[in-house]
């Protein structure tokens, strides 16, 4: 009975190390992608995304991978700054070769409130359930669901 316990309590101590390095491993790939989308670097976004990549957008809408990649590409053309934004990893769950990521992605921008004509201090937030698939040695984001979205005002 002690070798079961043994077993058991060792088993549970590994997998959570096994899942702790999963959660490092996807944090550095939402890091590669956040320093990407900044400098507009589609390729380096793309090989972030599984083949068949869909986002899921909180209005329902599936984008699917090859159109998510025409709409970097045409706002690298544009040379169209993006937001800065930071993706915090709330809860990681392992199946396999498959990793089930809630996330929150957080941006802040000022802008004049029109109605006080006072800066504002704009937080937005997008909640995702993300799907990685192990592709390699690495991750791979297959899908992308939307689950909130909301904005904050607060004074600048």
């Amino acid at each position: 009975m002690k070798r079961l316990t043994f077993v058991v309590v060792l088993t549970a101590i590994l997998g959570s190390g096994a899942c702790a390095s999963v959660r490092s491993d996807i944090q550095r790939q939402y890091t590669r992608w956040a320093r990407a989308a900044l400098s507009n670097d589609v390729d380096a976004i793309l090989s972030i995304l599984a083949p068949d990549y869909s986002l899921h957008t909180y209005t329902g809408t599936t984008i699917n991978r090859t159109d998510y990649e025409a709409s970097l590409r045409k706002r690298k053309a544009a040379n169209k700054p993006a937001t800065a934004y930071e993706t915090k990893i709330n809860n990681v769950t392992v199946e396999g070769s498959t990793a089930l990521v809630i996330s929150d992605e957080t941006s802040e921008a000022v802008s004049l409130d029109p109605v006080t004509n006072k800066k504002v201090k704009l937080i937005h937030i997008h909640r995702y359930l993300d799907t990685w698939i192990r592709s390699g040695k690495g991750w791979r984001l297959r899908t992308t669901i939307t689950k909130v979205e909301s904005t904050t005002v607060a004074p600048a």
